[in-house]
């Protein structure tokens, strides 16, 4: 199934909005949505109806900082 588009799909697929706070790294005001499996994923802030679903990060300058780096084993 692809990403939803917009807020409108994103609910009608089962994802949830929980709350609006602001990013750690860059400080952009995000939206924290929780996908069907429930994991949280902050998204850019949405105009219900008419603006485009985007994860933030994807536009977070900051978003290599909150990756965590693979073990070796």
């Amino acid at each position: 199934m692809a990403f939803p588009k917009n807020a409108d799909e994103m609910t009608a697929q089962g994802y949830r909005l929980d709350n609006a706070s602001v990013c750690r790294g860059c400080g952009a005001e995000i939206e924290w949505w929780t996908t069907p499996k429930g994991k949280p994923i902050p998204m850019d802030p949405m105009v219900r109806g008419s603006s485009k679903a985007v994860s933030h990060w994807a536009t977070c300058p900051e978003a290599p900082s909150f990756r965590t780096r693979e073990k070796k084993a």
